[in-house]
């Protein structure tokens, strides 16, 4: 299936710990949290900030997050999430349970009080709990920027649907948007398209770095510096690759 015969889903994402690399997965359960274990664990400092790209109120940047990963070695389920694993450049993978990935950081980073902890009430999550964008916006970007590798990872999004034209996406805000068929199909509800910012175009792995990512998501002109949309569930199911996507009409 693909764009042609309507959106369907083409990848899924998520990332167990806030602004490392994620992992691809072929099925997921998604509840009004998002993704199950999407963003559920963060690299802390003394000061309390949680590890990112860049710095604000919330945020401290660390350089070199982006060129690790994290994994679920258990599946999330009802009764729990299991501490992940943070994979390092080399492929050496790190369990947070042993406390592993926490010496680590800190030997990598070279800050001595880094360590990954679970939320506690606080979301990890800049703004909503899950994102989306379409193929076509993703060729959109990419036939912008020749010579420059461009991959839905530098978007960081949970879902990548399978789009035709650039921006279908967008059209779905603020209408019910139905994932999957069945008693366990996905609803969620769209209400904005994302601001980015330097982190699309940082080095990770097999990405280099390039200021030119931001500066074409920049040029839109109807909405500049935007690229994705992001909502929330508004009915639990499960989300597996190649489900239909249907979009409701306006609320």
């Amino acid at each position: 299936m693909g764009a042609l015969n309507g959106p369907v889903v083409a990848q899924a994402w998520r990332y167990p710990v806030k602004s490392l690399g994620g992992e691809r997965v072929a099925v997921c359960r998604a509840d009004e949290h998002g993704l199950a274990g999407d963003r559920v664990w963060a690299v802390q400092g003394r000061d309390g900030k949680l590890g990112s790209g860049k710095n604000s109120r919330r945020f401290t940047r660390i350089v070199g997050l982006l060129g690790l990963s994290a994994r679920y070695l258990a599946e999330p389920g009802a009764d729990g999430i299991e501490p992940p694993a943070v994979t390092g450049p080399d492929g050496t993978e790190y369990p947070v349970a042993t406390g592993a990935a926490d010496e680590f950081l800190r030997q990598s980073t070279g800050l001595p009080d880094m360590r990954i902890r679970r939320d506690t009430g606080m979301t990890h999550f800049d703004e909503v709990p899950f994102s989306l964008i379409g193929t076509g916006t993703i060729g959109w970007l990419a036939a912008r920027l020749p010579g420059v590798p461009v991959d839905v990872r530098r978007l960081r999004p949970n879902l990548v649907v399978a789009t035709s034209d650039p921006f279908t996406e967008e059209s779905w805000l603020d209408r019910t948007v139905e994932i999957g068929t069945g008693p366990d199909a996905v609803q969620v509800v769209l209400d904005r398209i994302f601001e980015r910012c330097v982190m699309v175009g940082m080095r990770q792995q097999g990405l280099p770095e390039s200021g030119m990512v931001l500066k074409q998501i920049a040029q839109r002109a109807d909405h500049p510096l935007c690229l994705a949309v992001g909502g929330h569930v508004t009915r639990a199911g499960t989300i597996r690759v190649g489900d239909p996507v249907q979009v409701t009409a306006n609320r």
